[in-house]
């Protein structure tokens, strides 16, 4: 089987006007972000069919006047899969371990860490999944996904594990029906209790050609709570990404979510995240990109348990925008810079933001 390898290296030093992402108290800072990038395969890997492949990725921020920010963050990927004529199996394990991040004021959660705001977090998560192609026009699609949240005290670690199943009709070679049921078990640490939750989705994938495709799966989650802490919670549920080429000189991307997850604030809460995201990629000339991101997330608490006298439950809206402008030096180096915004206001004072950052960056790759 064939073997390949790839090396990037990439720095970014940049100046931030809010590196705690604060309502009071603002700390700025010129921090260097140092990023290489390994990648080591074996087999189909640019088809992704019956191929392995590991991705290390390692992180390392550095502040001028505030080293207590620093941090070094280790994000490790492994891909693999098989693919016969009726049958396609794809395993992937992702593992972050993140050291003195800063908790964005989107969530409750910083309200946990003051006055620092910053936590270890490790994040593991497995997807093993399975199509299989029935007949021509009719495939069938199960998964399992187990994730593990942990964080350091005092905040709350989490565990999630789901399995779901699929059947799908393509109705035409652009267009594909699908239904789908999920059940899953999420065991949180104290005070938040175990939960156990159902949803039934709509699968509908679009994509007439190489210039747009369209891919959604929606439906309705419901959560139950041991012990009967509180009586069952339902809401809607989705995720949607969507492609555009309209030349081939743009690229236009759009996702959207939205999810139930378990708070790690000790408030015995979940909360239930809406957000938008998009990407728009436009080639200049052979050497220049322009590149726009954007994106808006709603944060809604909620009680896991019943109390005689509730806790208050948190609102927040957060946005980032992020332009950016690049220059392929050659084949193999780019230099730019970019500027972002981040903002969340909420319903209380303490988790509003604001903050602006701006830099230069440089990669190479081998």
């Amino acid at each position: 089987m064939p073997f390949e390898f790839a090396l990037h290296f990439s720095v970014r030093g940049a100046y931030d006007d809010n590196i705690g992402l604060t309502h009071m108290n603002r700390l700025d800072d010129w921090f260097v972000q140092i990023q290489p990038s390994l990648m080591l395969g074996v087999g189909e890997v640019a088809k992704q069919q019956t191929f392995l492949m590991v991705n290390y990725l390692p992180n390392i921020f550095r502040y001028d006047d505030h080293p207590d920010f620093d941090s070094d963050q280790h994000i490790v990927r492994v891909l693999g899969g098989i693919r016969t004529s009726n049958l396609t199996l794809r395993l992937s394990q992702d593992v972050a371990i993140l050291n003195n991040i800063v908790l964005a004021a989107s969530s409750g959660e910083r309200l946990s860490l003051v006055p620092s705001g910053r936590t270890d977090l490790n994040f593991f998560n497995t997807d093993l999944s399975a199509n299989y192609n029935m007949t021509p026009r009719d495939f069938m699609f199960a998964e399992f996904r187990a994730t593990m949240t942990e964080y350091a005290r005092p905040l709350v670690s989490s565990e999630l594990y789901v399995a779901d199943v699929y059947l799908n009709h393509g109705f035409s070679q652009s267009f594909v029906l699908g239904f789908g049921v999920e059940g899953g078990y999420n065991a949180v640490d104290f005070p938040t209790p175990n939960q156990t939750m159902v949803r039934a989705n709509a699968h509908l994938n679009y994509t007439p050609g190489k210039e747009f495709s369209f891919d959604l799966i929606a439906g309705e989650e419901f959560r139950s709570f041991e012990n009967l802490a509180r009586g069952s919670y339902s809401t809607p549920v989705f995720a949607l990404s969507a492609t555009y080429l309209p030349c081939d000189s743009t690229r236009i991307v759009l996702s959207a979510t939205r999810q139930i997850y378990n708070s790690a604030a000790q408030t015995a809460q979940d909360y239930v995240d809406t957000s938008v995201n998009g990407m728009i990629r436009q080639r200049i000339c052979k050497q220049l990109y322009l590149t726009l991101l954007g994106g808006y997330e709603h944060v809604e608490y909620f009680n896991a348990i019943d109390l005689p006298m509730p806790l208050p439950t948190l609102r927040s809206d957060y946005f980032y925008m992020q332009p950016s402008a690049d220059i392929l030096l050659t084949r193999y180096w780019s230099f730019g810079g970019y500027y972002l915004r981040r903002q969340n206001s909420g319903s209380i004072s303490i988790v509003d933001f604001y903050s602006n950052e701006g830099g230069l960056r440089t990669t190479i790759k081998f």
